[in-house]
């Protein structure tokens, strides 16, 4: 088992379980709780494993702007892309230093764009890199003219998206809410002792762990319905 994959996950369950046990003194209101707990770690990993790709794809019309710059200097379409592993962003000189390297050590333009395009892993990476494979086989002298619609494109493309995420973010949060509010209000409710000698005989504790399933199953649902559907990468 590997420890370091799932940590997040133990550790969120053991802090629901720690908050709720010493909130209201049971076992079986805990145990829920900290299955509830584990939707937390869930989610910040996704988001911020989606923050992520976010910020590489933001990347492009910068990227496409020093490759421009580059071919009007007169460089070589593979010298001003290996020149972006020192000059181009920082997020991804370390994806064309990669490219600098295999293209060094095969000679090989197209496989080692195919590098490039894994790092990104996205359908804008894959636009761009197979338009940069086309322009050097073809040797089209309108290769900056291209790249610049390209870049426009880009940018007209993550605007929009970005307005829709925004519109949409309402869904994300009313799911987050109405899965919370729940189990807030039951820890509440826990300060009483009636309520917790209910929840922890009889059915009680199947209810609370039928709760938390639902709980879970609702909240990746809502989130699913909120989700905006991925550009399917044709190029792969």
């Amino acid at each position: 088992m590997n420890i370091k994959k799932w940590w997040p996950y133990i550790f969120g369950f053991f802090c629901g379980y720690i908050i709720a046990k010493i909130s209201t003194g049971s076992t079986q209101i805990a145990i829920p709780f900290g299955l509830v707990s584990i939707c937390i770690p869930v989610v910040l990993l996704s988001k911020k494993e989606a923050r992520a790709k976010e910020v590489l794809a933001s990347l492009w019309p910068e990227i496409l702007d020093h490759l421009i710059s580059g071919l009007h200097s007169g460089l070589s379409l593979a010298e001003t892309i290996s020149g972006l592993a020192t000059r181009g962003p920082d997020q991804s000189k370390s994806i064309f230093a990669l490219f600098e390297s295999e293209l060094r050590r095969s000679g090989d333009f197209a496989k080692s764009m195919y590098f490039v395009k894994g790092a990104f892993n996205d359908s804008t990476a894959d636009q761009v890199c197979e338009a940069l494979i086309f322009a050097r086989r073809a040797g089209s002298r309108d290769t900056a003219i291209t790249l610049r619609t390209l870049s426009n494109f880009i940018r007209t493309d993550m605007a929009l998206r970005r307005e829709i995420v925004a519109k949409h973010s309402w869904v994300k949060n009313s799911a987050a809410l109405a899965a919370v509010a729940p189990w807030i209000l039951l820890l509440l409710l826990s300060s009483q002792p009636n309520t917790v000698a209910a929840y922890s005989k009889g059915s009680g504790p199947l209810i609370l762990l039928l709760g938390a399933l639902l709980t879970g199953v609702a909240y990746f649902w809502m989130d699913r319905v909120g989700r905006l559907k991925k550009i399917p990468r044709v190029f792969t």
